[in-house]
């Protein structure tokens, strides 16, 4: 006989996660950024420590939560992600007889944590109150003073504001204006870029901070996740503004189309209208579509899908889509990003390589690519590195207003490398790393012949990896450098 489960409320529906997409996909479903936030602590450290529990009352992260919204530690309360927290809500206050009151369309999860809880929805007064400020997946915000006077007009309810997207609604939150009857739920899955590592808090009066704690699960977030997020908290390294400038651009260029896509505070746009296109994943409803706001190129690609045309955005970005008969890549390239890097090409040593060039280049690289590794790597490295170049051309534009030339020297133990490089559109490379295969000085031509630059790099050292390592690194201090705002120093006119 199989054991009987609790009954759910009539018409319950479960979470839907999106579907499982091809890794080439560009996602536009998940409203998270494009690339993931930098952990600002030694992951080594944290994962040394993998055999014993995490410090259960998480007095570190919620001292920094605490002060990154302005509010005591005893006034917090964390969570494996909003989501955790948004369940420990519902039961905490909701039960079978109860009621929950929310807008639509919202996030879906309220419903399912209220039916969860054997909780019943209603459109009148009710037990507990779901706002998502700014909402999801609309963008519209309800002002903080609104919410506070709604929190004081219903005294014997719970009001639940969930601010997973405040960072990009500059004075948005309603946290500086708390009732005793409010909670509101923050995450570091958005504007931090951490989803990954699920970690979320929330904000409430120091008693009704105690009364959720009490019933929260044992150590919900890992020791390495709540170390990664308390360093985030005590100092962010956000890029909200170029968020919103990007989010206002393609709003202005849907609404320039005809669309209908109304204001939005978060770091996505809602339209109302349908969308399908091969590659491209949008999260599709009833009435429209959300579109998370990506890299400049990424959203072009998406509105050129929808038919519409928009001015070009400040930043230097690019994306270049590749298909040949040995490879597959995609590669989007921010020159105004923060050394932040996904990649994956299936060779372990060349993710490092790209991942460090990234970094040191202060730019930010989202790189997939599959290629014939069962026959050698050569194909892989070679069409990556071409790519890469033909995503910096793409990136430079006209080239006008930068500092053009850079040079640097990086040593990597017993190697020493220096690249320097001139982004005048004249291709040419001269290439020397010893010892080295015959792959990375052929691929290094190849970067410099679809850039389009004068390219000189030389490494020398006696391991090949610190060699490989320390010209990569090189040659990412050298292109900062050289797109660096700045007089060209052209003596022929336009470069």
């Amino acid at each position: 006989m199989t054991p009987t489960p609790v009954s759910l409320p009539a018409g319950f529906r479960p979470y839907e996660w999106a579907p499982a997409y091809p890794p080439e996909t560009l996602r536009f479903d998940q409203n998270v950024p494009a690339l993931p936030g930098v952990p600002q602590v030694p992951i080594a450290e944290s994962f040394a420590r993998l055999n014993e529990y995490p410090e259960g009352s998480y007095g570190a992260l919620r001292e920094a939560a605490a002060a990154y919204t302005g509010v005591l530690a005893e006034q917090i309360v964390v969570g494996a992600g909003a989501d955790d927290l948004i369940l420990l809500v519902a039961r905490t206050f909701l039960s079978p007889g109860r009621t929950a009151a929310l807008r639509t369309p919202t996030y879906s999860l309220y419903a399912v944590a209220t039916g969860l809880a054997g909780a019943g929805l209603t459109a009148g007064d009710a037990d507990l109150v779901w706002l998502c400020n700014p909402n999801n997946p609309t963008g519209e915000l309800t002002p903080p003073e609104e919410v506070a006077a709604f929190a004081r007009s219903r005294p014997d309810a719970l009001v639940v504001v969930d601010e997973a997207y405040v960072e990009y609604a500059p004075g948005g939150s309603v946290v500086p204006l708390l009732e005793p009857n409010m909670v509101v739920i923050r995450t570091l899955s958005k504007a931090f870029g951490l989803a990954s590592l699920r970690v979320g808090y929330a904000v409430a009066s120091a008693e009704l901070a105690a009364v959720l704690e009490a019933r929260r699960a044992p150590a919900p977030i890992s020791g390495p996740a709540a170390r990664i997020a308390t360093a985030a908290l005590l100092e962010p390294r956000l890029d909200v503004e170029q968020t919103v400038a990007e989010r206002e651009r393609v709003r202005a260029a849907l609404l320039a189309a005809g669309f209908d896509c109304p204001e939005s505070h978060g770091n996505f746009v809602f339209v109302r209208a349908p969308f399908d296109a091969d590659g491209l994943a949008v999260r599709r409803f009833a009435d429209g579509f959300r579109m998370t706001i990506r890299l400049p190129a990424e959203n072009d690609l998406l509105l050129a899908a929808l038919g519409v045309e928009t001015e070009p955005s400040p930043r230097r970005t690019a994306l270049v889509i590749r298909t040949t008969t040995e490879t597959a890549l995609r590669i989007s390239l921010d020159l105004d990003g923060l050394g932040r890097a996904r990649v994956s090409t299936g060779i372990g040593l060349l993710d490092h390589l790209l991942g460090a060039f990234a970094f040191h280049g202060g730019l930010d690289l989202d790189l997939l690519a599959s290629g014939d590794l069962e026959v050698d790597e050569h194909h892989t490295t070679e069409d990556v590195l071409a790519a890469l170049g033909d995503a910096l051309a793409r990136a430079l534009g006209d080239r006008a207003g930068i500092t053009r030339y850079g040079s640097a020297d990086v040593p990597m133990d017993e190697a020493l490398a220096r690249a320097t490089i001139d982004l005048v559109q004249r291709p040419h490379a001269e290439v020397s790393l010893a010892p080295a295969g015959t792959v990375l000085p052929h691929a290094f031509e190849r970067f410099a012949m679809q850039a389009r630059v004068t390219l000189h790099l030389e490494a020398t050292g006696v391991d090949e990896h610190h060699v490989a390592e320390a010209a990569f690194k090189a040659l990412g201090r050298a292109l900062r450098i050289a797109v660096s705002p700045g007089d060209s120093g052209s003596t022929k006119g336009a470069m």
